[in-house]
């Protein structure tokens, strides 16, 4: 039987993400840099500590972004920026949409409370398909940790062995199957459209 909950990760599975083009946007916004940006937020380890729950509250974060940036960026072009940097994968997203008919469904991403709140903004594709989102900042903790996992599931209450996790980095594959849940470590829709066959949906239309 298939498994009763499958999660998907959000960036380059349901939709190629460019942190270039974002760099590019901020910089429009601010008149800053992509390369100081780049230093300021990702380099530094601030995305990694607000991914990991360093700053729960939307605001105290987009207070502390604008701090390091030194330019003060409202929450709607913060949005604009992000969004400008998300490419929706329309087939995964339709094989998503079709599991979704047989298991429940989940996305599970290492971000912060902006992306959290405000899905429905930044990717209406993903947010019409996925009512369950969460972000690795709820946990305290990010992915791979195996953890993350655990704190994950037992807010969903569905145990790991019934639970199969769709990611690109191996890393998180890894940390999820720690954790004992299936996983498949997401590299092409040809490869996905395989498992999910081999995992026990019987969908009609699936290629390859």
């Amino acid at each position: 039987m298939p498994p009763r909950l499958v999660i998907f990760d959000m960036d380059d599975v349901l939709c190629h993400y460019d942190l270039g083009r974002r760099l590019r946007a901020l910089s429009q916004i601010s008149g800053k840099t992509p390369r100081d940006i780049r230093a300021a937020i990702w380099d530094s380890g601030f995305e990694d500590d607000a991914d990991s729950g360093g700053y729960p509250d939307a605001d105290v974060y987009l207070a502390e972004f604008s701090y390091r940036i030194g330019y003060t960026i409202t929450r709607q072009q913060w949005i604009a920026a992000r969004r400008e940097s998300m490419i929706p994968s329309g087939d995964v997203l339709a094989l998503a949409e079709a599991i979704g008919k047989v298991s429940r469904l989940a996305i599970y991403t290492n971000n912060g409370p902006i992306v959290k709140s405000s899905l429905d903004e930044l990717f209406p594709e993903a947010a019409a398909i996925f009512k369950e989102r969460y972000c690795s900042y709820e946990f305290g903790t990010k992915k791979p940790d195996p953890d993350s996992f655990t704190k994950l599931l037992a807010q969903i209450k569905i145990p790991p062995s019934d639970t199969w996790f769709i990611d690109d980095k191996r890393s998180n594959v890894q940390g999820a199957k720690l954790a004992g849940l299936k996983a498949h470590h997401f590299r092409s829709y040809e490869a996905l459209a395989k498992d999910v066959k081999s995992m026990g949906f019987a969908i009609a239309g699936i290629t390859p």
